[in-house]
């Protein structure tokens, strides 16, 4: 049977219900509005403790604040908080979009007072969260209660792994290192303010972001070094609010030590594999609330912009069968490297292997990996170094009497992955991009350039790139190509300027170098 709605777009949510039951009074999961299809009306009721009082963050709703009613069902008593939504665009993802809560309506609670009840964080009654003051103190009295009933056994832990280490700053080094890589990351994107014993974590040598972060702090503080919680609102979970005070908004926790300079050393051990002092993408610049062992304060971090790039060096030498054979050179740095060295690091041979033919499925499909060479994997202060050997099918055509190859080889793009469609979110560059790939061209014995490509170079809004082949003195082709993207949030009314930066990329990137037989007599050099 077939139902007509007059004036109703197909496909739109009618009704959805959705029923959960919370058992925490100080956290309850945040309430997005948006579903895979356009939704006439949402509307989100949440029944609540007669005595308690809740903060309401809404910033997209059109009445922020909850219609609130009296709740009762038999014996229990409540108050039932409501808040709608009409008309919401479904909610889909682009390319280059902006975290979830930046650009998804959402409702999200934090409680402000509960009638009757004893606070032994604030040493008081009733009143909770009321500034970011309450909640450093909640956040500080549970992670101290974590870290200083095993000292003696975080002592024995770090003695270990500074034995043989006088340098107070290698010190530091070696204790971010080991709860770095000792302690296999649980993911967890909240922040509640809870943490296993730190005997526990030290047994289990698993840790969630909190965790990782009490026990760098305990271990720090067992040598000497003053150190101090940060709760931080990852750039890559959306902005901080500051007149909403909620544990709710942190996606993670990070250290800092103190300088003598007044500045800061900032330690994130959720980030495995990345250098002593490196401010990973997510942390800079993030919203963050500072607690140390008597206040607190709401700041931003320090912008730290790391040098992070990735770099291809690739010698083609083209085969009679059409193939080419490859050898690569592949150098990562910052922010590339960390993402690699977190798949490569903990794995087998096996696995690496495959993690490499993955990768190159995706940066050169239909390319087969014939052997590869790691170098500086786990010298984590030096860039990270790949060398394999690669065959390749559809890089080399025939046409007439003249020899084709393709001048960009690996992560080129083959389609724009900018939609014709009406952008609906901004574009978002997280980190900043920078990668570079030279491709030297060896032609075919008996073989000269004929043709090169014409040099490209492209922008917008968020990036550049420039691409141009020029011909050697021993008769090889080098290729260059070089894209950069700039970190930083962009209109959607940029799409236009994007989507044609990529169409001119996608021609470059097919572009090709032709070569011919050389006449008798003939030198090597190009024209």
């Amino acid at each position: 049977m077939v139902f007509n709605f007059p004036a109703i777009e197909p496909g739109a949510i009618l009704e959805y219900r959705y029923h959960r039951h919370v058992d925490s009074v100080v956290y309850i999961e945040p309430w997005y509005f948006a579903g895979p299809e356009f939704t006439l009306l949402s509307r989100m009721s949440q029944i609540v403790h007669e005595v308690a009082t809740y903060r309401i963050l809404c910033d997209k709703c059109p009445n922020p604040e909850p219609d609130t009613t009296p709740w009762k069902e038999g014996k229990d008593k409540g108050k039932l908080m409501t808040v709608e939504m009409r008309d919401i665009p479904a909610y889909r993802e682009e390319e280059l979009m902006p975290p979830l809560a930046d650009v998804s309506p959402r409702v999200v609670f934090s409680l402000k007072a509960l009638g009757g009840a004893e606070w032994e964080p604030l040493n008081r009654e009733d009143n909770l969260f009321t500034d970011w003051d309450s909640v450093a103190k909640y956040a500080r009295y549970y992670y101290q209660r974590a870290y200083k009933v095993d000292d003696v056994a975080v002592k024995q832990f770090v003695g270990g792994w500074t034995k043989g280490v006088s340098d107070q700053t290698d010190k530091q080094r070696a204790i971010f290192r080991h709860v770095q890589e000792d302690f296999q990351y649980r993911r967890f994107d909240d922040v509640i303010a809870y943490t296993r014993s730190i005997a526990e974590i030290l047994k289990d040598k698993t840790a969630d972001n909190e965790e990782k972060a009490v026990l760098l702090l305990a271990a720090l503080r067992s040598i000497g070094v003053p150190a101090n919680i940060v709760l931080v609102v990852g750039k890559d979970r959306g902005t901080l609010y500051p007149s909403f005070f909620s544990l709710a908004q942190f996606s993670h926790v990070m250290v800092a030590v103190p300088q003598p300079d007044g500045t800061a050393l900032w330690l994130d051990p959720t980030v495995t594999y990345s250098p002593f002092g490196f401010m990973p993408w997510k942390d800079s610049g993030a919203g963050a609330l500072y607690i140390t062992d008597t206040g607190s304060a709401l700041i931003n971090l320090p912008q730290k912009d790391e040098v992070s790039r990735t770099r291809y060096q690739v010698t083609v030498k083209a085969r009679p069968d059409g193939k080419a054979d490859l050898e690569v050179v592949a150098e990562y740095q910052g922010e590339d490297a960390i993402e690699k060295r977190q798949e490569l690091v903990p794995g087998s041979e096996t696995s690496r292997t495959e993690y490499l033919q993955k990768w190159l499925k995706d940066a050169r499909p239909g390319a087969a990996l014939r052997s590869h060479q790691l170098e500086d994997l786990e010298a984590i202060d030096k860039p990270l170094r790949i060398k394999m050997t690669i065959e390749a099918p559809e890089l080399v055509t025939r046409a007439d009497e003249l020899l084709l190859v393709r001048g960009c080889i690996l992560d080129c793009e083959e389609s724009n992955p900018i939609s014709t469609g009406e952008r609906q979110y901004p574009f978002y560059v997280g980190r900043e991009w920078n990668d570079e790939q030279t491709v030297t061209i060896v032609p075919p014995e008996g073989m000269k350039m004929s043709q090169l490509p014409s040099p490209a170079t492209t922008k917008s809004a968020i990036g550049t790139l420039t691409s141009s082949c020029s011909t050697q003195t021993d008769g090889s082709v080098r290729c260059v190509r070089r894209f950069v993207a700039t970190r930083g949030r962009y209109a959607a009314s940029e799409q236009g300027g994007i989507r044609a930066m990529y169409d001119k990329i996608v021609e470059a990137d097919r572009n090709s170098v032709a070569f011919e037989k050389k006449t008798q007599g003939a030198g090597s050099g190009g024209r």
